[in-house]
């Protein structure tokens, strides 16, 4: 028997393979910017599975420059994982699990109030800030945020180590 403690062996997969976990130094922030972002305004972006880069899925002004694109991940599709836009739905739980958080019972009616309907996203964002609630908001909504990227990245086999 080691003396060193075992690692936990997990296993992602690619194209249907079972291989070991990626551990790369992924930005978090990119992660969770592209899985928030609108699926009807972004294409997504390629999580480079060699150096943990986070490559903008940029629709090609030409068939030339598709084609190129195209080619750089297909000579080497093990490489590459894609990240889809998944859209706010998330964010939008997240103000409202900080709108309840909330104790006094007029604000907190104001903040549930702010995030209905359309528009939500801009009139929570104004209230926040005329009430001093900026800085409690990205703590929390930062944590959760860069949570819900390296919970997504686990999914699929990539564990993050430090940048």
């Amino acid at each position: 028997m080691s003396d060193f403690p075992q690692e936990e062996v997990r296993l992602g997969v690619t194209n249907g393979e079972a291989h070991d976990l990626w551990r790369l130094p992924v930005d978090l922030e990119w992660v969770a910017t592209v899985l928030e972002a609108d699926p009807m305004r972004c294409q997504g972006a390629f999580l480079d599975l060699e150096t943990g880069e986070v490559i903008p899925y940029v629709v090609p002004d030409s068939d030339k420059a598709a084609d190129e694109e195209r080619g750089d991940r297909e000579a080497e599709p093990d490489r590459w994982l894609f990240l889809p836009c998944l859209g706010s739905r998330a964010v939008r739980q997240d103000m409202a699990e900080f709108a309840a958080m909330i104790k006094y019972r007029p604000m907190r009616l104001r903040l549930e109030q702010a995030i209905e309907g359309l528009g939500a996203f801009h009139r929570f964002r104004d209230l926040i800030y005329a009430e001093g609630l900026a800085s409690d908001w990205h703590a929390f909504s930062d944590g959760r945020r860069l949570a819900r990227a390296r919970e997504f990245l686990a999914e699929l086999g990539v564990r993050v180590s430090a940048l």
